[in-house]
């Protein structure tokens, strides 16, 4: 009996310890968004943190009122982030608790992010797209829409209800928050150099490392890919030129290749 006494005040205080330690840690942010902008070019950047490396960009044309778009995420088929032709982007960060319950009376039909980007051409309309529509994720993530105007929005739930912080300045959020709040106290000028510079900065590492990095000009809808740390040269893309070869992807590893192929 005594030795089970100790081994249960043992095992209480291995608990304590392990739940504080989860305290302090907190939830872990997985990816980083954010925008630099100015009177003249808004940039939209992300850092996008997982365990798949099996990482692709895919490319929707306009049809039935739809905008045309880029997305950029995983094999799974379901887009972690992108761009339309109006110059609105958006991605999420994951790792949040909040309170949220998604009201029934709201509409929902498949995947909302992907919707918002092919139905919305400015930060108002995303607004009153998710004012309108279920996006039962908020729970768990917040989500960063830009428009080419340099207007943006975090997107999310607070105390069971919609959030939704709107600003005109250069802004940014995720795993690294800390580092963006240094290196955002005087925003640099909005160029893709110096977004890339933040970016390498804000890298994760380990088990949900950074699996590519990605770069929406939302004026010029041009598009830059990173590979970091691997190689710190980007792959340049534009998304009206892209769109002009019909529905196509590239899978992010090979997409040097896969583009030297296509240009023979």
């Amino acid at each position: 009996m005594r030795t089970n006494i100790k081994q249960l005040a043992g095992l209480i205080v291995l608990g304590c310890y392990f739940g504080l330690l989860s305290l302090l840690v907190g939830p872990v942010r997985a990816c980083t968004i954010f925008v630099l902008t100015d009177t003249n070019t808004t940039l939209f950047f992300n850092n996008e943190d997982w365990s798949n490396p099996k990482s692709r960009i895919w490319f929707v044309p306009a049809s039935m009122g739809r905008y045309g778009c880029v997305f950029v995420g995983f094999d799974s088929g379901r887009s972690e982030g992108g761009m339309n032709t109006k110059g609105l982007a958006h991605d999420v960060v994951a790792g949040y608790q909040e309170e949220w319950k998604v009201d029934p009376k709201l509409d929902v039909k498949g995947h909302s992010p992907r919707q918002m980007l092919e139905t919305c051409a400015t930060v108002e309309q995303a607004i009153q797209f998710y004012r309108t529509h279920q996006e039962s994720g908020f729970f768990r993530a917040k989500m960063l829409v830009a428009d080419a105007s340099g207007a943006s929005v975090i997107i999310g739930a607070s105390h069971g209800k919609l959030q939704c912080e709107l600003s005109h300045q250069c802004r940014g959020f995720g795993y690294g928050g800390q580092i963006l709040d240094r290196m955002l106290v005087v925003p640099p000028e909005p160029t893709v150099a110096n977004g890339a510079e933040i970016l390498h900065a804000c890298l994760q590492k380990g088990q949900y490392a950074t699996k590519y990095s990605n770069v929406f000009d939302l004026r010029s809808a041009d598009i830059f890919l990173f590979r970091f740390p691997e190689k710190t040269n980007a792959v340049k893309l534009n998304l009206a030129a892209e769109l002009q070869k019909g529905r196509h992807s590239y899978d992010m590893p090979q997409i040097e290749k896969e583009l030297r192929l296509t240009s023979k």
